[in-house]
């Protein structure tokens, strides 16, 4: 648990600096933010391995482990691409993303934990893949989320002629754009496999019983997909490329993070302790 702590530390450490040299100027806060948010997402990576360890199976069986993934899928990615692209921007927009994240996983752990038995199917390896690749969809649709914010707030610069506040840090809009559809193509297609690989082993495992056909968490997953794919589609027409396309991904997420609540309040079959 301390490790969530420190991590959480360490993002608005991170976010702090970033915000003082976008407002200073000064680029020696971008160093800092990035040491930050490098050490952040490793200090989670070390409390999921030793829950793991700890378990003796995969390290993600509930919402405050898949909240934890999900912010350091998102600031890793985002490390990753500054390294290779030089969009620091990237990562400036993302540590309040897992700052946020983060705390709603640290809010999860009020929660009382089930009190039934385990899901058979937690230890199996298909429940690894099903859970990773699902996690990797949302991870795909947080950096989404964040292309489709960088998107509107330069759209808004440029229309009402205003300097760059990112200190020339933030791509082109094209480059935005592009960011924010193949994000959601990658997200799609992790989350089409998740599903069908989690559908496949719920019905090998208990038949084509309607409890956990039935479950709140499959509706809300499965909607999300279609919503995502209908924004992927929809972002190659020239009527709503751009803006349209960036409102509709940062509107998306909303039912990203609505999946993980199910999971916890509303979902028992995939509420795993």
């Amino acid at each position: 648990m301390i490790s969530l702590y420190s991590g959480l530390l360490l993002y608005i450490l991170a976010a702090g600096f970033a915000f003082w040299a976008l407002r200073s100027g000064d680029r020696r806060g971008l160093q800092t933010m990035r040491f930050g948010a490098l050490f952040g997402a490793i200090d989670h990576l070390v409390y999921l391995v030793r829950l793991g360890a700890k378990t003796g199976h995969f390290p993600v069986t509930g919402a405050i482990e898949a909240y934890i993934v999900l912010s350091t899928a998102v600031i890793l990615i985002a490390l990753t691409l500054d390294w290779l692209k030089k969009w620091t921007s990237l990562v400036v927009a993302t540590l309040p993303l897992a700052v946020v994240t983060t705390l709603l996983a640290l809010a999860l752990t009020l929660v009382p934990e089930n009190a039934g038995k385990p899901t058979p199917a937690v230890s199996s390896v298909w429940t690894g893949l099903h859970v990773s690749t699902a996690l990797g969809a949302y991870g795909a649709f947080g950096i989404a989320f964040v292309a489709s914010i960088l998107y509107l707030i330069a759209q808004r610069q440029l229309k009402d002629h205003v300097a760059a506040a990112m200190l020339g840090l933030t791509p082109s809009l094209e480059t935005v754009a592009r960011i924010n559809r193949r994000a959601i193509a990658a997200g799609v297609a992790l989350l089409a496999g998740g599903l069908l690989v989690g559908y496949l082993q719920a019905r090998h495992v208990y038949g084509l019983e309607k409890w956990w056909r039935n479950d709140p968490k499959i509706y809300l997953t499965t909607f999300t997909l279609a919503a995502y794919a209908a924004i992927l589609i929809l972002s190659f027409r020239p009527t709503f490329k751009g803006r349209r396309t960036a409102l509709a991904s940062a509107a998306g997420f909303v039912l990203v993070m609505a999946t993980f609540w199910a999971s916890v309040f509303w979902s028992d079959f995939h509420r795993f302790h």
